[in-house]
Formats: structure tokens, C-alpha cells, sequence
């Protein structure tokens, strides 16, 4: 049996990622929802499932709040005329002492994407797009792993979606998936799923990755959509699971 797709569900704080597991998971248990920013605190973990068989491991992670100011804290921390790649810099920062303090949030995050196949980077588009949503971009981008956007709230009067459409653009993240967590489109699961295959393949060269494999439909074909599924459910123990904190 292959393992199970890594993805990491990151984004801005309050801008619905544990919402979109809630919806994923047919599971309004999961984590914590709520107005106030910065609800989620930690990483937590859930799988989902089709007949049986875990096709997809997925990680809520914390917002990420403050990326201007950490990237310009990484660039301080490169050697002089270094010239380091992308994951080079992220791990040099998780290894500071500002990892566990100032941008213990911002770690959290970035270490669960280094340890994950891709990563659903959630976007409110009612918000402008700003320097910091660009900023948290070019932070994600240096883990190295294939990101694609899932413009949320897509349906709200007051939608920016056009203009994060080209902002997206502009940083070559051509592929993205509308997914309102309030009113999900039909087929929106679907797209996400086949979006996350087309990932691990994408950081995979082998012909035989287990990604390559066509994903079979969610094992709930009954149409409930309500409540908590067989097909879909959170079942590590705890909130890290038995793998433990990141």
C-alpha cells in the first residue's frame, strides 16, 4: 500500500484552512473555528479516506502573521557572499532561536511544509492583495514543494477574486481551485484531490510514483453531506498523533 499525499494547508491567519478540513473531512469537530485571529496554535492532522484506504494525510497549520518581518530576519541570517537555495534558508532559519520565539508560528508552518508533498495555500479574496500575502508566497515557494492556491469565500459580495487571480499569475501559480468553505461548488472536492496527486508527481521524476496512480472516488457515495463520514475522518490520537509535534 502507498503512503498517503502530504499536504499542508497553509495561509494567512483567519482566512478558513480549518474550515476547508471541516468541509474535506465532513467533520464540523475538527479543530477550532472562530473570528478572533490566530485560533489555530498548533499543527493537527487528519486523513482521508476513499473505501477504506487513506489517499490523503492532511495538516492544519497556525496563520502565518508576520512574513515581511521574517523575511527580512531569514536574509540576515545567510553567510556573507553565500548564495543559498530556498530550503537552505528555511532550515537555517528553523534552526535560530527566533524559530521558538518572535516567528515560532511562521516555524511551525514551514517546518510541517518541508515535511509534507505540497501545500493548499488558502486565500481569503475578500482581503486586498498585499506585500505580506506576497511575502508569505515568496516564503512558501522556498520550501521547494509544488503550492496550490484555493481562493476561498469566491461567492462573498465584496470578492477580490480577479485581482488574486493575477497575483497568483504573476508568481506562476497558473493552477488554482475556487472552493467557497461556506458553499463548496460541486466537483470542488474532486478538483482539490486530483490537484494534490498531480503535486507529489510533479516533485517526483520516477515513472512509477505512487502519486501516478488515478485516485479513486471518496468511499461516501451515499451523498450525505453532514456530520462525519467513513469516508472521511481525523484519526490520530491526539492533537500531534502518534508521529508527535513537528
Amino acid at each position: 500500500m502507498t503512503d498517503p499525499i502530504r499536504i499542508a494547508v497553509v495561509g494567512h491567519t483567519n482566512t478558513g484552512k480549518t474550515s476547508l478540513l471541516r468541509t474535506l473531512l465532513r467533520d464540523t469537530r475538527f479543530g477550532e473555528v472562530s473570528d478572533r485571529p490566530s485560533t489555530t496554535r498548533h499543527v493537527e492532522g487528519a486523513r482521508l479516506l476513499a473505501d477504506g484506504t487513506p489517499i490523503l494525510s492532511l495538516f492544519d497549520t497556525p496563520g502565518m502573521e508576520d512574513a515581511i518581518a521574517l523575511l527580512d530576519y531569514i536574509d540576515t541570517l545567510a553567510p556573507a557572499n553565500a548564495r543559498s537555495d530556498g530550503p537552505e534558508r528555511i532550515r537555517r532559519f528553523l534552526d535560530s532561536a527566533e524559530a521558538r520565539a518572535r516567528y515560532e508560528q511562521e516555524a511551525k508552518v514551514l517546518r510541517q511544509l518541508l515535511d509534507s508533498d505540497a501545500a493548499f495555500y488558502v486565500v481569503d479574496v475578500r482581503d486586498p492583495v498585499l506585500p505580506k500575502h506576497r511575502d508569505e508566497l515568496t516564503l512558501l515557494a522556498d520550501c521547494a514543494r509544488p503550492i496550490l492556491p484555493v481562493l476561498n469565500f469566491v461567492h462573498a459580495p465584496e470578492s477580490r477574486e480577479a485581482q488574486w487571480r493575477e497575483a497568483m499569475a504573476r508568481v506562476g501559480l497558473h493552477a488554482q481551485v475556487r472552493f467557497d468553505t461556506v458553499a463548496p461548488e460541486l466537483g470542488g472536492e474532486r478538483r482539490l484531490a486530483v490537484g494534490a496527486q498531480g503535486s507529489r508527481c510533479r516533485r517526483c521524476p520516477r515513472a512509477s510514483c505512487p502519486g501516478s496512480a488515478p485516485l479513486r472516488d471518496r468511499g461516501a457515495s451515499s451523498g450525505r453531506r453532514r456530520g462525519r463520514s467513513p469516508a472521511a475522518r481525523h484519526s490520530w490520537p491526539g492533537r500531534w498523533g502518534r508521529w508527535g509535534a513537528p
